[in-house]
């Protein structure tokens, strides 16, 4: 009696334990020591329950022989069942009780700001110029669908270059990975082609391939030292840039399963790029300001316009009216010249 008695103390303690922390996992940020506190607690209750098991087994299976104790067990099943299908399914109200959770967690979670910095600038001889790239609410995508409840999201992929006030293109100064090098997957047809990605610099960096798209393949020596990853969020990249005087800095950008109302998946089904792969969306933009290399000052890139939706020319589009959410993958772009 006075180890059951024991037992069931230590028990009710563990219950509460368990109940405290869980609660406090529920509601905030993940924190270590009531992580830890949880799970021993879940230990304890455990072995608890073992023991209480051991102890009662006679008296367990008596209740189980019981109508009433074959209700309960059946409709316990049933709801376990129930309940996996419910948030393995994702659907309300079981998800929504995690949807919740992470809500809370979220609000109680510290505002925390990352930056990606890339340091490009090879030349010590040469000055710098610093480019600051400010994500906006628009810079990842929703959760792509693979297979079942596995996802993945897109993020931008990013040019940067120099032309003369002419409009003369000079030089790439920085670009994404798998821009590069067509880096966005093989099929059993070959790589991966990605034109629409970024068709206006392409087109400006003139270099048509043999397939005939100037969207750049593998081994490209025009783009050794200038590639770089592609940033997660705000990002700070160095390059190095010839003391020229004045000339244009352009920047553009673009990211995949961005459709709205006017460049939904069906707009242009007969385009074999646009409609191809189902993941173009919203064409890429393009922004740009004037720099004179010899002052040392900051710039503000503006919004010049777009490129074609499905890379088939090298055109800039000055109408923006059917661009939406696209305009927020990236908040502002500011320059500094060293």
């Amino acid at each position: 009696m006075n180890v059951r008695t024991s037992v069931t103390i230590t028990i009710s303690i563990i219950f509460v334990t368990l109940m405290v922390s869980g609660i406090l996992l529920y509601a905030l940020p993940w924190n270590y020591f009531v992580g830890a506190t949880h799970v021993w607690a879940s230990m304890c209750f455990m072995i608890g329950t073992i023991w209480h098991f051991k102890n009662n087994f006679r008296v367990y299976l008596s209740h189980i022989k019981q109508k009433v104790g074959k209700k309960t067990f059946a409709g316990c099943g049933v709801g376990v069942v129930v309940l996996a299908a419910g948030l393995m399914l994702g659907v309300p109200p079981f998800s929504s009780v995690m949807d919740f959770s992470k809500e809370l967690r979220a609000a109680n979670q510290p505002v925390t700001s990352e930056i990606t910095l890339l340091d490009l600038s090879g030349e010590a001889d040469l000055p710098k110029l610093n480019l600051f790239l400010k994500a906006g609410s628009a810079y990842i995508s929703e959760p792509q669908p693979i297979f079942w409840k596995i996802t993945y999201t897109s993020i931008p992929q990013v040019a940067v270059w120099m032309e003369t006030l002419d409009g003369e293109y000079i030089d790439t100064l920085y670009v994404t990975g798998k821009i590069s090098n067509s880096g966005f997957g093989e099929t059993e047809e070959g790589i991966t082609r990605r034109p629409e990605a970024l068709p206006y610099w392409s087109h400006r960096r003139g270099i048509q391939e043999e397939d005939g798209y100037f969207a750049p393949v593998q081994n490209n020596a025009d783009l050794d030292g200038v590639t770089g990853a592609t940033p997660q969020s705000d990002s700070l990249i160095s390059m190095s840039a010839p003391r020229m005087g004045k000339y244009r800095l352009l920047v553009e950008v673009n990211r995949s399963y961005d459709f709205n109302e006017h460049y939904s998946k069906d707009r242009y089904p007969d385009d074999p790029i646009y409609s191809g792969d189902g993941s173009s969306g919203q064409p890429s933009l393009i922004y740009g300001v004037t720099i004179d290399s010899n002052v040392s000052e900051k710039y503000l890139l503006k919004l010049l316009g777009h490129g074609h939706h499905s890379g088939a020319d090298g055109e800039l589009y000055a109408d923006l009216s059917q661009i939406t959410t696209a305009k927020d993958i990236l908040s502002y772009i500011v320059a500094e010249v060293e």
